[in-house]
């Protein structure tokens, strides 16, 4: 399945504060920094939107993307490293839990998972199988009463 990041964040339906997208310099260095193939969507993202807050159709329910200079400084962060190897944090939910893509799986796609960093990683929770999942619920309201985490 195509996923367009920018057609999705544009649609009139979503809700979405966007800020002006990375540029092509952050995203090598961001590509270069990741251990693994990144998915390309997290980069459409960040193109789309380097940085930024709205909706999520998935539990926390509000979703504050990093931007790459975030990113890239939570990847050289001792403590993320040291307590969460596997993880690459890309966001949160305004509050608490962060958002990061689990890459302790043997193979791609990588789960999206919400963590709880002071519980630390056993508290991480998958909320979308893969990272396409994840941004088509980004800027839709959820609808479902039984989705908090």
């Amino acid at each position: 399945m195509d996923v367009d990041v920018d057609k999705i964040l544009s649609a009139p339906k979503r809700v979405w504060a966007a800020r002006p997208g990375a540029s092509a310099e952050e995203l090598d260095a961001l590509i270069a920094a990741i251990p693994c193939p990144v998915s390309p969507l997290l980069i459409a993202l960040l193109r789309f939107s380097n940085g930024g807050e709205g909706d999520l159709a998935l539990p926390p329910r509000f979703f504050v993307l990093d931007s790459v200079a975030e990113i890239l400084d939570s990847l050289n962060d001792r403590f993320l490293t040291e307590q969460f190897p596997g993880f690459v944090f890309f966001g949160g939910n305004g509050g608490l839990e962060r958002f990061a893509l689990d890459l302790n799986s043997a193979v791609p796609p990588f789960p999206v998972v919400m963590i709880d960093p002071i519980a630390g990683p056993e508290s991480a929770m998958q909320i979308a199988p893969d990272f396409s999942v994840f941004v088509e619920a980004i800027g839709l309201e959820s609808h479902d009463e039984h989705d908090d985490a």
